[in-house]
């Protein structure tokens, strides 16, 4: 009777210590599991300063509460664009010295000048046709004086001609004004036209070029150029490239001409800064 009484304590024992092993495992893993989480949370802003992140750059955000957060962000997003804007505003500059640089440095007769101006009013409605710049009388400009844009390559375009001129402003007539003409030698053969004439469809931002003699060697594509018949402007700027349209027409004068079009070799609606070929004169003060 007492040894089956001694086996079944021996059995509880050993049960009871076996649960006591099971819910000490368990315990000890929740408790770990439970540790290291709250270790890795806790730790975790302090080792991501150690450990470089092309997320997140500003470690001490993961110290934020939600407000904070808010506020830091909307903070970095007023910034970001501030340096957007001033990174866009250098590189416009950047590219407006190089360009007034490429201007200054082009060659023109020892007894010409070239002055820069900027732009300071325009038409939206007549943009192409013209336009007025900060140089005046009191700078050397005069009527008639030409006006040029400048290719990356140092080329010169025509742009147009001063129509009047104040003392700190002048204003500038453009090609594409159908009252200017300006006299334009082709050259696949010199013929010699004249812009704004002729009965040419014109349309798509081209202008009319008229009054050529009638002959059958035109080709399209072939750059056009200043003649120097006018004074104030030199040879051998470039007005654009001729666009045939296959008419013909009459002038006042009743002689046979070739009519036919422009493509004007400057894109009025990107100047902002302009060169004056001017001549050489005493500026009064």
């Amino acid at each position: 009777m007492k040894k089956n009484i001694s086996v079944r304590n021996c059995f509880f024992a050993g049960v009871v210590i076996l649960l006591l092993l099971v819910v000490l495992t368990a315990g000890f893993r929740v408790f770990r599991m439970v540790l290291m989480r709250s270790a890795d949370g806790f730790f975790y802003p302090y080792l991501s300063v150690a450990t470089p992140s092309e997320k997140l750059s500003d470690s001490a955000l993961l110290l934020c509460d939600k407000t904070a957060l808010a506020v830091r962000v909307e903070q970095l997003t007023v910034r970001n664009r501030e340096l957007t804007l001033q990174s866009s505003a250098a590189a416009d500059l950047q590219e407006e010295n190089r360009m007034l640089r490429r201007m200054l440095d082009l060659p023109v007769l020892p007894e010409k000048q070239l002055i820069a101006a900027e732009i300071i009013l325009r038409d939206p409605l007549r943009y192409r046709e013209s336009f007025t710049v900060n140089k005046g009388s009191r700078h050397g400009v005069a009527p008639g004086d030409a006006v040029i844009d400048v290719t990356p390559d140092g080329r010169m375009l025509l742009v147009g001609r001063i129509s009047a001129c104040g003392a700190r402003t002048s204003k500038v007539v453009t090609i594409a004004d159908l009252s200017n003409r300006i006299s334009g030698r082709v050259g696949s053969n010199s013929a010699v036209g004249f812009t704004n004439t002729g009965n040419a469809n014109a349309g798509n931002g081209k202008i009319r070029f008229g009054w050529l003699p009638l002959r059958d060697d035109y080709i399209a594509g072939k750059v056009v150029v200043t003649t120097g018949f006018e004074k104030g402007i030199p040879p051998g700027i470039k007005i654009g490239e001729l666009f045939l349209t296959g008419s013909h027409g009459f002038n006042f004068s009743g002689n046979q001409d070739f009519s036919a079009a422009l493509i004007p070799a400057v894109d009025f609606s990107r100047l902002r800064f302009v060169g004056i070929i001017t001549q050489r004169r005493t500026v009064k003060k």
